[in-house]
């Protein structure tokens, strides 16, 4: 029984310094986490569709500095 009471001790002690930690963890219960992804969902939706426009005229205008066709000018007569 001493030995059993040697060897134990030190767990129980131990287990009593955790039950604290593990106590204070759920105390707080935050119910708004999905309102807030929610929100920065649809932040992040706002700013991608502002630069979408801005990515197709970039295409564009790199679309045309590559592209290498020059309009032919045909001289006016009358």
């Amino acid at each position: 029984m001493k030995k059993i009471a040697k060897y134990s001790l030190p767990g129980i002690v131990f287990l009593f310094t955790i039950v604290p930690a593990l106590a204070e963890t759920g105390a707080r219960e935050d119910n708004s986490m999905m309102l807030v992804y929610l929100f920065l969902g649809v932040c992040g939706l706002i700013i991608f569709l502002q630069l979408i426009p801005v990515f197709v005229l970039g295409f564009g205008i790199i679309k045309g500095f590559f592209s290498g066709k020059k309009k032919e000018t045909k001289p006016l007569t009358h």
